[in-house]
């Protein structure tokens, strides 16, 4: 009987037991397993921390920075303060018409409720309340004046945009020399402040903040993650899972231990 070339081209094959003869890959090939990224927890339990009373933070005087009573309805409350004494006070003095956001070269241009600050007008607040500022900023920069010839703190504070960088991008605040972006609330907004030294495990409180990339939690500075599938910055081995808290901003984890 004859065979085939069909199949004599099998029995070489078989024979042969070499792949290539048959014209296909090889099945039985060992290959590296592909990497995992690590897991992402989502912790929508915790709540957030509840606002405090600005308007009981604010410093004693003749009036109330945040709620402006004690002033008549033509004048504002905001920091009365000389050049021969080291002391400062809230106190009434005349208010303008522009509002929040508008340009201002004096205090008198502005508004009740507003003080004048780097070229435009702010609200005021206290104790860092961030429902006393209007959408898109919180009571994020104090007011120090020049009073007798030192600077001193005046017991109150200013609403400033938030959510104008990035807290995991070193560069995020390039261009305001002195600063970087960071956490400034509990509500999760961030905004570009004062640099830190404080490192990660280092101690920390209010109005202490951590650098760059930390976030003060419980005490400590732990470590911000990127939340997003093999985000980078990442949580290291021993550094926990990267877990979004209601507290962090989008996209952003901390890096917690025991998840």
């Amino acid at each position: 009987m004859r065979v085939s070339r069909l199949v004599r081209s099998v029995l070489l094959c078989l024979a042969v037991a070499l792949p290539s003869a048959c014209g296909s890959a090889d099945s039985t090939t060992n290959s590296s397993p592909v990497p995992t990224c690590p897991g992402l927890i989502a912790d929508t339990l915790l709540p957030l921390e509840e606002p405090p009373n600005g308007a009981d933070e604010c410093a004693a005087g003749d009036c109330n920075y945040q709620t402006q009573a004690g002033c008549p309805a033509s004048q504002a409350c905001r920091p009365q303060f000389n050049a021969t004494e080291v002391e400062v006070h809230p106190g009434c003095e005349p208010s303008g018409t522009a509002q929040s956001g508008d340009a201002c070269e004096a205090q008198a241009d502005c508004a009740r409720g507003s003080y004048c600050a780097l070229g435009n007008c702010h609200k005021l607040c206290c104790g860092a309340d961030w429902t006393a500022c209007d959408a898109g900023e919180s009571c994020i920069r104090s007011v120090d004046v020049r009073a007798g010839g030192e600077v001193i703190a005046a017991g109150v504070s200013l609403c400033f945009p938030i959510d104008t960088c990035d807290p995991l991008d070193p560069n995020s605040c390039a261009d305001e020399p002195g600063r970087e972006c960071k956490i400034v609330d509990p509500t999760g907004a961030v905004a570009c402040a004062p640099r830190s030294n404080a490192g990660l495990g280092d101690a920390c409180a209010p109005p202490t903040v951590c650098k760059q990339g930390l976030s003060c939690v419980g005490g400590y500075c732990s470590k911000l993650c990127r939340y997003e599938e093999c985000g980078e910055p990442s949580c290291a081995e021993g550094e926990g899972s990267c877990v979004h808290f209601l507290r962090d901003p989008e996209g952003v984890g901390e890096c917690t231990l025991g998840r």
